[in-house]
């Protein structure tokens, strides 16, 4: 009898365990596209609200040591999630990596030209300029195709790799523009004192376009479809309440990176909330099509990738099927 009591309580403990462990948080590790700034916003209020939780996931943000990283350890099933450009998924997928789409964190174009207000006026003005950039080969090719609409061919200006110096070059007169974001650099230089002149990509022959996605591997959409769609159902709360409260949504940012408390950031948060509007839908051909036409017509990639290809909207919340 002592015997069978034992053999009960002993199963009964175990089940309890078994039952213990299933009801624990799943984890899932997403990558983020370069160190945290306020496009992440949504990600550390979905940490601090307690959304992630709520929806049973326990959620690592990784930081890469290489912002090429990302989208190479997703593809490689090394962690669950990546955040990259739009514009880099296709480029990824043509070149041969099974990375979807499952949702975006910035629905538009943050990218364009940045010139000192008084020197230069319009796009047109960069004839015979100088212009800094810092990354190959896809930068060269959006500006070229910029200046292009305008009517100025290669030979009309000069472009210089100068790494990730530009703002100091542009500040220095070294060169007469960048390629540069409406939330970050265009923010530096004006609080150094400088007046400037921003030309969007958008408005200059490249199409809109999803700018930051969260892309995952082929495999991993087949082997956690639960924990993907979980973690869209979080981030889409976050984004409603960093939408809502823009104000506790930074507050909470900056609990998280105390480091990052100052006018810069403050200032790059009030023009992102506008580009979170619509998140995490990234459901829309308009704005995958027209760039993978792009991108093709420019060299950038050998073949174009279908929408099917590139996304899935299998996670997506009701709203995004409008």
């Amino acid at each position: 009898m002592r015997l069978l009591r034992l053999v009960l309580l002993l199963v009964l403990g175990l089940a309890v365990t078994l039952g213990l462990q299933g009801a624990g948080p799943e984890r899932l590790a997403l990558m983020l596209d370069w160190l945290p700034n306020p496009n992440h916003v949504p990600l550390y209020v979905a940490q601090a609200e307690g959304l992630f939780a709520q929806e049973g996931l326990e959620v690592e943000l990784l930081i890469p040591g290489n912002p090429a990283d990302p989208a190479k350890l997703a593809a490689a099933s090394r962690v669950d999630l990546a955040i990259t450009t739009g514009l880099n998924l296709i480029v990824a997928r043509a070149a041969g990596l099974p990375l979807v789409a499952i949702g975006a964190l910035i629905q538009h174009p943050l990218g364009g030209l940045l010139a000192l207000k008084g020197q230069i006026a319009r796009l047109e003005d960069l004839r015979g300029k100088r212009i800094g950039y810092s990354l190959e080969p896809e930068e060269p090719v959006l500006w070229r195709a910029m200046l292009g609409c305008v009517g100025l061919g290669p030979r009309d200006y000069e472009l210089i790799n100068v790494g990730f110096n530009t703002v100091s070059a542009l500040l220095s007169g070294a060169v007469e523009a960048i390629g540069a974001f409406r939330n970050y650099e265009k923010i530096l230089v004006e609080l150094q004192g400088e007046e400037t002149v921003f030309f969007p990509m958008e408005d200059y022959c490249i199409p809109d376009h999803y700018e930051l996605v969260f892309v995952a591997s082929e495999g991993t959409l087949a082997a956690r479809p639960g924990a993907l769609a979980h973690f869209i159902a979080a981030l889409a709360g976050a984004v409603e309440l960093t939408l809502r409260d823009p104000n506790r949504a930074i507050d909470l940012f900056f609990q998280a990176n105390p480091e990052l408390e100052d006018e810069l950031n403050l200032r790059s948060f009030l023009v992102t909330i506008l580009y979170l509007v619509g998140s995490p839908c990234v459901n829309d051909p308009e704005r995958w099509l027209p760039l993978v036409a792009f991108l093709f017509g420019q060299g950038l990639i050998a073949k174009e990738a279908g929408l099917e290809e590139l996304i899935t909207t299998r996670f997506l919340p009701p709203g995004c099927s409008s």
